[in-house]
């Protein structure tokens, strides 16, 4: 078996190194463990690859394909062309680490333009360019929180996904830190639970807002004066709230975390995203990633740099706040174009919109029989809760066997919520979409039930 195509320099590299065999080259891998061969096809000419990769595609669907309701913190919002133009330019979507801000101002403005849009959508005072999603982001704020006060128990709501639990678990791994969950009542944090949990042992606080459920939760807005001074308050947000919404810097938060995926990041399978991290001024230094300062040059012009890197290729090992080693610049040079394009009055606009649009779903879902939608009362954004009198899980099954996507399975996340799902609309359904989803709904229920 020969790895390079030209026998006479596998012979002459095999000399060089002292060797008489390939296999030589092998001898540290245990004869158990050594794949004689892959188990491949035969090869095929370019024009039978793109024909079988075509009928591949045929049998595959897609999000426009088909209906899709589907949300819990990835939506299928328009995109405009502007931003996939802006990201295509070779001098953002090669860069990565701006180590030389000589050669790097132009990927340095971009990030500390979606930086300042950041910090003002959210009224916080420093945003990172950033973590990887949402779950991660929450794992650091947890740590973070640690950082600050040395406290060693965390709070969670009892409604939160199980990737994002999965992702928090892992990065509190070999800590001290220890997690405890708050009850939900009526599809919100049960606040008068949470003074009895509010200890001097607890580092801090996660809520959502909007939830798992996609509704906003008013207690959010009261947590703060609940907490002492040391405690940190961390909030998640849907960035595309913020439109229409109170931002969490406004009612006390202590760090603002989130997924930017709505703001111009295409769905692409489910990544890459980027997501959002905000904290104060008086914590930013304990805060992971890095930061980008605007500066002036040696002949007083303005320039970029980077301000804070505090990853621990860049500073003593024990002294590092994350050991996070790169971020997604590119996605987040996605979301400050999108951001742009929109600008403060386009984002209120379409936050109008979404909020119509799920009020205008709700209630046809809601005149159908053995639904209730939503299915607690209070706000909610583009997305809500519905309860049925089936199987969740078969409904949602036979929608799908229909030619809709009809939602999330919330029960599969929160076991104490029996047959409850989300709907999430954008501005990308019509309403043709909306029929066909009261129609496929109406018919799955009677088979189901």
């Amino acid at each position: 078996m020969h790895y390079l195509p030209n026998d006479t320099n596998v012979d002459e590299m095999l000399a060089r190194m002292g060797k008489k065999a390939i296999d030589e080259l092998f001898s540290d891998i245990p004869e158990g463990l050594r794949v004689k061969a892959l188990d491949l096809p035969p090869g095929m000419s370019e024009l039978e690859v793109l024909r079988e990769s075509e009928d591949l595609m045929k049998v595959s669907k897609g999000g426009g394909d088909i209906p899709m309701f589907l949300g819990g913190g990835f939506y299928d919002h328009f995109v405009p062309t502007i931003v996939d133009n802006v990201v295509s330019r070779s001098e953002l979507y090669t860069s990565y680490t701006p180590y030389q801000p000589e050669m790097s101002q132009g990927i340095l403005q971009a990030l500390f333009e979606y930086q300042s849009m950041m910090a003002d959508l959210l009224q916080m005072e420093a945003v990172n360019t950033s973590m990887y999603d949402h779950p991660t982001a929450i794992g650091e704020a947890v740590l973070m929180a640690n950082r600050i006060n040395h406290r060693n128990l965390f709070l969670l709501p009892e409604i939160i996904t199980k990737d994002k639990l999965c992702v928090i678990e892992n990065f509190i791994r070999g800590s001290r830190i220890q997690l405890k969950t708050v009850p939900y009542k009526n599809g919100l944090m049960d606040l008068e639970a949470l003074k009895g949990m509010l200890t001097n042992e607890v580092s801090g606080l996660y809520i959502e807002n909007p939830n798992l459920l996609g509704m906003f939760d008013p207690g959010a807005l009261r947590i703060r004066e609940l907490m002492d001074p040391k405690m940190v308050y961390v909030v998640g947000v849907n960035p595309m709230t913020m439109g229409i919404a109170i931002p969490p810097g406004a009612y006390g938060a202590d760090i603002v975390v989130g997924d930017a995926q709505p703001l111009g990041i295409h769905l692409s399978y489910g990544g890459p995203s980027t997501g959002i991290f905000a904290t104060s001024m008086q914590h930013v230094r304990k805060m992971p990633g890095r930061i980008i300062g605007a500066t002036k040059d040696e002949l007083g012009r303005r320039a970029f740099c980077m301000t804070l890197s505090t990853r621990e290729q860049h500073i003593r090992r024990d002294r590092a706040t994350s050991n996070i080693c790169t971020n997604e610049a590119l996605t987040s040079v996605m979301a400050a174009a999108y951001l742009a394009t929109l600008g403060k009055n386009g984002l209120r606009t379409l936050g109008v919109q979404l909020a119509s649009r799920g009020k205008h779903l709700a209630e046809r879902i809601d005149e159908l029989e053995g639904f209730i939608a939503p299915a607690f009362p209070g706000h909610f954004f583009n997305e809500f809760p519905v309860r049925v009198d089936v199987d969740v899980c078969a409904l949602l099954s036979e929608c799908e066997k229909r030619g809709v996507l009809a939602g999330l399975n919330v029960t599969e996340d929160v076991a104490s919520m029996e047959n409850v799902f989300t709907v999430s609309t954008t501005e990308m359904h019509t309403a043709k979409d909306y029929d066909k989803l009261i129609d496929v709904l109406r018919s799955s229920r009677e088979v189901v039930r």
